[in-house]
């Protein structure tokens, strides 16, 4: 048999047989509860889940597992092997970063940062090759599951930005990954291990779809530059520096160049004086069979001008058999909408929309980290004594 069929093989038979560990499932677990409460929030918005959270949690494991072969076949046929060692370092700078802010949990910072300490001080005494290997992997297989999996999960959302209320999406993505690597201490050995990759994402200047594959292809150039950096890295040892240095920063760029881009304005999801403006549609509903899309403008529904939800209600409360809408299709431009329902009539449209008149909706906010919530506590404290 080939080499690479071989690996091929035995990756995927390694993968499967983590299916009988307990650690996996609690993995996935933990991952469902994750879901669970996206899904509240989901809920609360649109009345109902879009897709449970089992659903959720299957599909997530299963690209979990595609990606999880994927990654072990990278880390076989290249002959990378990892010391355990190298990572009691990384692992708790990594979980000390992420008090700043969640993100700085990645391994791309705290393995950047030990790998640059052991090149200036010679201190921890790690492989900065093997390590900056290892994340340029674990970012590869990430890129891939956010193209294949990342927008799947989208949840409409409403947000405050200068002073106006915003449509827009949040995209939240689970996956467990678990891959074959071997072991380099004292003997060398194959060790499967379990790794929860995850994708949390807004999309208020874009669509959820061109957004997940925009970040995707910044995080595959991200990794396919470290894993070169890391290659040449091994020959001349300038290039240890380069790669430690790039993991970092290269990954801050990333997230703050996609921040920019949807802070700098340009909304998509912004309420019009020229009608209603759809941001999501709920699942099953007469305004998913009638392909309405987000960022539809609905213009009239039955030859009656519509500029509010309540517009919409009011001409439904007689339950019509047929109704017409005139929508700017944002693909299509002007066009009308047809759908009848003889049997029972039709008395909603099951859409989430932004208006000028928006009721009881839910705002989001970016959540704060642990850090930002201290100080602010504190801050309150010290207003509270200067005022006493």
């Amino acid at each position: 048999m080939h080499p690479l069929l071989q690996i091929i093989y035995y990756s995927i038979y390694n993968i499967l047989s983590i299916l009988k560990s307990p650690f996996f499932w609690i993995v996935v677990g933990i991952i469902y509860l994750q879901y669970r409460k996206i899904g509240e929030m989901e809920k609360g918005i649109l009345g109902q889940y879009r897709k449970s959270p089992v659903y959720n949690v299957l599909i997530s494991s299963l690209f979990g597992l595609i990606g999880g072969i994927l990654g072990s076949i990278i880390f076989i046929y290249f002959d990378i092997s990892i010391n355990p060692r190298d990572f009691y370092y990384i692992l708790p700078l990594a979980l000390l970063l992420s008090i700043f802010h969640p993100r700085f949990m990645c391994f791309s910072y705290a393995g950047g940062i030990i790998s640059f300490m052991n090149l200036i001080f010679r201190w921890p005494s790690i492989n900065v090759s093997q390590i900056m290997f290892v994340i340029g992997v674990l970012h590869l297989v990430e890129s891939f599951l956010i193209l294949w999996d990342g927008r799947r999960n989208r949840v409409p959302v409403f947000m405050e930005k200068q002073d106006e209320i915003i449509g827009g999406f949040t995209m939240n993505r689970f996956w467990p990954v678990p891959f074959t690597i071997f072991v380099n201490n004292i003997d060398i050995y194959p060790i499967t291990i379990m790794a929860i990759l995850g994708y949390g994402d807004f999309a208020l200047s874009n669509f959820p779809e061109r957004k997940s594959k925009e970040t995707a292809s910044l995080l595959f150039l991200f990794s396919i530059i470290l894993l070169i950096l890391a290659g040449l890295s091994i020959k001349y040892h300038v290039f240890k520096y380069i790669a430690s240095i790039f993991a970092p920063l290269a990954h801050e760029i990333i997230i703050l160049v996609g921040r920019r881009k949807e802070e700098r304005g340009g909304y998509i999801f912004t309420s019009t004086e020229h009608g209603l403006r759809v941001l999501d549609t709920l699942p099953n509903s007469i305004g998913e069979k009638m392909a309405l899309n987000p960022g539809d403008v609905i213009l009239s529904l039955n030859d009656h001008r519509i500029y509010s939800k309540k517009d919409i209600e009011d001409i439904l409360l007689i339950r019509p058999k047929i109704i017409w809408l005139d929508v700017f299709d944002i693909k299509k431009g002007l066009i009308t909408k047809e759908y009848k329902d003889y049997q029972k009539g039709i008395n909603n449209l099951g859409i989430v929309v932004v208006s000028n008149f928006l009721d009881q909706i839910l705002i989001v906010e970016e959540s704060k980290t642990l850090i930002v919530k201290l100080i602010n506590k504190f801050g309150k404290r010290r207003k509270s004594t200067f005022k006493n």
